[in-house]
C-alpha cells in the first residue's frame, strides 16, 4: 500500500478496529497531545512538531490519537502510542512497513517495535530492550559538574568520526567497513555547526562526547555518549551528562541498553533517575 502526498485518510486497518491512518500535519494538536503525554518517550516527537517536522503517520482510533510514528531526516522512526494499541500491533507495523517512508533504526513500544521486526522482511542487526533515563538541572550531581565542556571545531572532525566508528559497532553491530564515510563526515560537520555536539579534551584530542539526538520545548535528549579507551576511568561519562544537564533549562534524557551496566551506572552517579524502557530495532 502506498501512501500519496496528502493528508487524507487511508483505509481503515480492519473494518471492525475502528482504526485510521493519515499523515501528521504541521500543526497537529492530537499528535502533540499524545506525545507530551508520553512523558521523555515522546521527547523526540514533542520536539519535532514543535520545529515543524512533520514526517510520519497519525493512526487515530474512536477519534483519538493512538500512535504517532514520526520519521526523523537520520533514517530514526519513532512510535509513541496510548493503551489503544493493544492487539493491533501487528495491523499498526504492517501499515508502517508498507508506507512510502523509510527509516532504518526504530524506538518505541516494546510489543510495536517487536511487531516491526517480526512482520518486516529486512535483516535485523539489534533488537534489544532501552532503559530510559532523565534528570534536570537541580538533578546534576554537583562532584560530576566540570567547567570545560565545550562545542566541538573542525579540528575534532578526525577524532569524532573516531568515536562514531567505535561507539557504532560496539553498541549497533555496524561494523567500521559498513559505514559510508561521505555520510559520516557530513554528519559531524552537520553537528559541529549546528552545536550540538559536546566535549571534553584539548582540539584534535578530545577524550569524550556527546550528541544533542533532540533539543526542544519537550527536553533534551543526549546520544552516542562516548570516551576514549585511553582516557577511562576518568568519570568522564559521568561528567559529561551532569554538566550537560546542569547546562540545560530544560529535562535531559537518554536512553541505553538495558545490558549496559557501566553506562546506566555512569547515568545514575550523574544524577540521573531511570524513567522507563521501550525497544530498539536496527535494520540491516
Amino acid at each position: 500500500m502506498s501512501i500519496g502526498p496528502s493528508e487524507r485518510i487511508l483505509e481503515p486497518l480492519d473494518p471492525t478496529d475502528g482504526f485510521q491512518v493519515r499523515r501528521l500535519r504541521r500543526v497537529d494538536p492530537p499528535a502533540e497531545a499524545l506525545a507530551r503525554s508520553s512523558g521523555v518517550h515522546g521527547v523526540y516527537v514533542t520536539n519535532a512538531l514543535a520545529a515543524g517536522q512533520a514526517a510520519g503517520l497519525l493512526f487515530e482510533r474512536r477519534g483519538s490519537a493512538a500512535v504517532v510514528a514520526w520519521f526523523g531526516p537520520r533514517g530514526n522512526l519513532v512510535l509513541v502510542c496510548s493503551s489503544d494499541v493493544a492487539g493491533y500491533e501487528d495491523q499498526v507495523a504492517d501499515h508502517v512497513l508498507q508506507s512510502s517512508l523509510t527509516w532504518r533504526i526504530a524506538l518505541g513500544d516494546g510489543a510495536l517495535v517487536d511487531a516491526l521486526r517480526r512482520r518486516g522482511k529486512r535483516s535485523v542487526l539489534t533488537h534489544r530492550k532501552q532503559i530510559y533515563y532523565a534528570g534536570s538541572a537541580g538533578h546534576a550531581a554537583s562532584e560530576w559538574i566540570r567547567e570545560d565542556l565545550r562545542v566541538p571545531s573542525a579540528g575534532d572532525r578526525e577524532r569524532l568520526a573516531r568515536a562514531t566508528l567505535a561507539l557504532n559497532a560496539a553498541d549497533l553491530n555496524i561494523a567500521p567497513d559498513r559505514v559510508d564515510r561521505r555520510w559520516l563526515y557530513n554528519t559531524i560537520d552537520d553537528r559541529i555547526r549546528e552545536r550540538t555536539t559536546r566535549v571534553f579534551g584539548a582540539v584534535g584530542a578530545l577524550e569524550s562526547k556527546v550528541d544533542f539526538g533532540s533539543a526542544g520545548p519537550g527536553g533534551i535528549v543526549l546520544e552516542g555518549v562516548y570516551t576514549f579507551p585511553e582516557s577511562r576511568g576518568k568519570g568522564l561519562g559521568a561528567s559529561i551528562v551532569a554538566t550537560c544537564m546542569a547546562e540545560s533549562d530544560v529535562e535531559t534524557s537518554l536512553h541505553v541498553a538495558e545490558d549496559n551496566y557501566p553506562a546506566r551506572r555512569a547515568y545514575e552517579r550523574a544524577g540521573m533517575r531511570q524513567v522507563g524502557d521501550c525497544k530498539l530495532l536496527l535494520l540491516g
